[in-house]
C-alpha cells in the first residue's frame, strides 16, 4: 500500500503537472468564441479524456512497457531527446504556419480542441504520464494503484470544475 508521505507527494506532483489553475488560461483562449454550454461540455469532454489517459497508464502502463522491452530510464531518455528537439525546433525554425480552410473549419468544431490539445499534451502529457507510471511501478499493488486512480479522478475532476468557469479576458 502506497504510504501518506508518498500519497501526499504524489498529489502535489501531479497537481503541479497537471497544472490546472495555470491551464484556465490556455482553456480560456481556446474557447474564446463558444458559448458558456459549449464550454462546460469541452471541459467535461476534456477532464474526462485526462481521467481516462491517466487511468489507463495506471493501471496498464507497466504491461505495455514491458512488452516494448522499455525501462523507465529509457522514457526518461527519449524525453529528454524530444525536449531538447523541441527547443532546437523553436530556436531555429522560421517558417510561417499555414492551415487551409479545411483546418481551419475542423479547429472550430464543438469538442475539437478538448481531447487535442486540452487532456492531451497539455494536462495529461507526457511528464503527467511518466509521474503516474513511475508512481503505479513503485507499488504495483491493486490498492496502491486504486490510490492513485482516486488522486487522478479528482485532479481530473478540479480540471472540469476550473475549466467549467474559464471565460477570457
Amino acid at each position: 500500500m502506497i504510504s501518506e508521505t508518498e500519497l501526499a507527494s504524489l498529489v502535489a506532483t501531479l497537481f503541479s503537472m497537471m497544472n490546472p489553475i495555470g491551464n484556465v488560461g490556455v482553456f480560456a483562449g481556446l474557447t474564446t468564441d463558444r458559448t458558456a454550454s459549449e464550454v462546460r461540455r469541452i471541459a467535461a469532454t476534456s477532464a474526462l479524456a485526462i481521467a481516462i489517459t491517466l487511468l489507463v497508464v495506471t493501471w496498464s502502463g507497466s504491461f505495455v512497457m514491458k512488452f516494448f522491452g522499455l525501462t523507465v530510464d529509457t522514457l526518461r531518455a527519449a524525453g529528454g531527446i524530444i525536449v531538447l528537439l523541441i527547443g532546437l525546433h523553436m530556436l531555429f525554425n522560421k517558417s510561417e504556419h499555414k492551415h487551409t480552410a479545411a483546418e481551419l473549419e475542423d479547429a472550430k468544431s464543438n469538442d475539437s480542441i478538448a481531447v487535442v490539445p486540452m487532456a492531451i499534451p497539455i494536462v495529461a502529457g507526457p511528464g503527467t504520464m511518466a509521474t503516474v507510471l513511475v508512481a503505479a511501478q513503485n507499488d504495483p499493488s491493486v490498492l496502491s494503484k486504486a490510490a492513485i486512480s482516486v488522486v487522478v479522478i479528482v485532479l481530473s475532476g478540479l480540471c472540469c470544475l476550473l475549466f467549467s468557469f474559464a471565460k477570457p479576458i
